[in-house]
């Protein structure tokens, strides 16, 4: 069975422990007609996207996980449980990140694990085990990749597959991959595009690129060290601190200022910042106005692209984004 999920936080590890495949699920390239009558025009494209594909039975799904970031997300959950046969589960993910929430997401973990028993899935420790070890080759694989060149059409497409499948997808990338030295680097910031052909504009336009999208290295850029797993508690204390300690989001409350702190030490080797932001992505664009003062701050030009699916004009894109070149030139 396929489960799909929409979040960067959510723990495909026990996903695919269970036996089930995760399958993230994307917006598509299509206007959207039939979600129209479900999800108001406010709320983001990537919800009434992903939305509008199960409508239409584009989808090779038969449960997804809503786990907690904005409030659009969460209140899908019961409009898609509502109109589709699909199983859901709605997976709260604390919004604060803090040692009291890391205890209420461990007991979420518990629930979770019984909710997938509940669908059919087999979970054992040894599946588990073997997961939580195959997500972290395919990590450390990503990120190897995207340190010699950015491989966004691979990146999109592991998320779509069995993390199997996607570490040998990623092999033989690796085996091919070519760098691009000598160019004026870009970080690309923002929550979801999962069309390649954005990416290809920068590359074309003459940038190298580095990024924190949530459809990028959000989804495998991860800190906490491995560890011994002797029992299911073991565990959901390693996936805890696992997620809780992955590329900082905008949707989560740091009491530190994590999320500002790794933008700008991403942005300290780049020429220049631009904001990949999808129409209406509340949580990014609240971070916008400061982040953007603090780079400048440090020298960095910045751009702001506001995007929404589908993509009305590529030939927009790249003159601004060409446009944004010739600055930094």
């Amino acid at each position: 069975m396929n489960v799909g999920y929409l979040c960067t936080y959510t723990p495909k590890e026990l996903i695919d422990g269970a036996g089930f495949t995760p399958v993230r699920i994307f917006a598509g390239d299509n206007p959207i007609s039939l979600a129209t009558a479900h999800i108001q025009s406010y709320a983001c494209s990537q919800a009434r996207g992903s939305f509008e594909r199960a409508l239409k039975g584009e989808l090779d799904v038969q449960a997804v996980v809503f786990t907690r970031c904005c409030d659009t997300l969460m209140r899908l959950t019961d409009i898609w449980e509502r109109n589709t046969d699909m199983k859901v589960h709605n997976l709260e993910f604390p919004s604060r990140i803090d040692e009291k929430s890391r205890n209420f997401f461990i007991r979420e973990l518990e629930d979770f694990v019984a909710v997938l028993e509940s669908w059919g899935g087999e979970i054992t420790l040894e599946r588990v085990k073997e997961s939580l070890s195959l997500y972290r080759v395919l990590e450390e694989k990503l990120t190897r990749l995207f340190e010699i060149k950015p491989d966004y059409e691979v990146a999109i497409r592991v998320q779509e597959m069995n993390v199997r499948d996607a570490i040998k997808l990623v092999d033989e990338k690796l085996e091919k991959a070519e760098g691009s030295e000598g160019r004026p680097k870009v970080l690309i910031t923002g929550s979801v595009c999962p069309f390649v052909d954005v990416y290809k504009l920068f590359e074309d336009a003459g940038f190298a690129l580095m990024d924190d999208i949530c459809t990028g290295t959000r989804f495998f850029t991860f800190n906490t060290p491995e560890r011994e797993i002797r029992n299911m508690e073991d565990v959901y204390e390693y996936l805890a601190d696992k997620y809780f300690n992955k590329a900082p989001c905008p949707t989560k409350h740091f009491s530190d200022d994590r999320r500002f702190e790794y933008i700008l030490n991403l942005a300290k080797d780049c020429d220049g910042v631009v904001f990949l932001l999808l129409k209406f992505c509340e949580p990014h664009f609240y971070d916008y106005p400061q982040l953007k003062e603090k780079l400048e701050e440090m020298g960095k030009k910045t751009l702001l692209i506001e995007l929404e699916f589908p993509i009305a004009s590529y030939e927009q894109l790249r003159t601004r984004i060409e446009a944004f070149y010739e600055v930094i030139e």
